[in-house]
């Protein structure tokens, strides 16, 4: 784990707590499973956490969530504009249709059609813009200067981050004792608040990064110790396509994330199969990413104790049908 010099960092321990408080009532805690057959697999002690049954079949309802809540209601009023590969999008979809206000999700042209599909099915105005995430994202900080709606940032906003980390309050009160944690890396929004929160609460718990190597913005950035932009994104995993980690998310992983791993897009496409053949659960290839990791790259001590965050279920017939086929 690396220290940085920089300004404090705008999140605390108290801010995930508070989020998780404020989220109670619009989102239960989600499921942590220990699989036997993933135990014996990998050898080690494997527990999930089952994001995949959220709302909107992702985790990033929670961040969504939290910005919304924390939004003066004149603010909030007003709608809120958004740039997103696709969970993110549904999240502020969902966020705003839960308080009746007006959302605009800007997507890329390589947004996968089935969120793009589900973001509209829930009321927000879907505007395609942009080849990749930063194309959408640059299009929709335009528009909202001139729309007077508030930006809600897919990762690099410290209400979203502490959103996402309220996964790791619910950990902490499901399993006390636990070794590693396996964390899905787009953005780092989610690995920033986990993260963040595990280490003062648990600093000797292990937090591991998974990146796909088509997309592995954090793990160069990390090696390099400054934020590093990837010219080119290819990754089946269109929740981790992101093409250089935030500010905050990025200080929040040097200082609190031991390490980032790479994974294949075949790794992730046999970890879906796996998972729904032994736990007849649905991960798209991000949320697959952590397993993958733990069954092709991480090498477990004697008895440790493992959790994968299983961070998304939006899994398209074609990836899925090419999953199956996967040996």
């Amino acid at each position: 784990m690396n220290q940085i010099d920089s300004e404090t960092h705008s999140i605390t321990p108290a801010d995930i707590e508070s989020a998780a408080k404020a989220l109670r009532p619009y989102l239960p805690p989600t499921p942590l499973q220990h699989s036997r057959a993933f135990t014996d697999k990998a050898r080690c002690h494997v527990h999930l956490k089952i994001e995949s049954i959220q709302p909107i079949r992702a985790f990033k309802v929670r961040g969504a969530l939290n910005k919304l809540i924390r939004l003066p209601e004149g603010e909030r009023a007003a709608g809120v504009i958004t740039a997103s590969a696709g969970n993110h999008g549904l999240g502020v979809a969902y966020a705003a249709a839960t308080f009746k206000v007006p959302a605009t999700v800007y997507v890329p042209e390589t947004a996968n059609a089935f969120k793009v599909e589900a973001i509209r099915r829930l009321g927000a105005r879907v505007v395609v813009a942009g080849r990749n995430y930063g194309g959408a994202n640059t299009e929709a900080l335009s528009a909202q200067q001139e729309s007077g709606a508030v930006f809600v940032h897919a990762y690099d906003d410290p209400d979203v981050v502490a959103g996402q980390g309220t996964i790791a309050t619910e950990l902490l009160a499901d399993l006390e004792d636990f070794d590693t944690i396996l964390v899905p890396v787009g953005g780092g929004g989610l690995i920033g608040g986990v993260s963040l929160y595990l280490k003062a609460r648990k600093p000797d718990i292990r937090v591991i990064g998974v990146e796909p190597s088509g997309a592995d913005a954090m793990y160069r950035s990390m090696k390099a110790g400054s934020i590093v932009t990837l010219e080119r994104v290819t990754t089946i995993a269109d929740g981790l396509a992101a093409s250089a980690p935030g500010k905050l998310t990025f200080e929040l992983a040097q200082r609190y994330v031991d390490e980032v791993v790479l994974v294949e897009d075949s790794e992730m496409l046999r970890g879906i199969r796996l998972l729904f053949e032994w736990e007849h659960l649905l991960a798209e290839p991000a949320g697959a990413a952590g397993l993958a990791a733990l069954l092709y790259h991480h090498r477990p001590a004697p008895n440790e104790r493992v959790v994968v965050i299983l961070s998304g279920g939006n899994v398209t017939d074609e990836v899925m049908l090419r999953a199956l086929k996967t040996r």
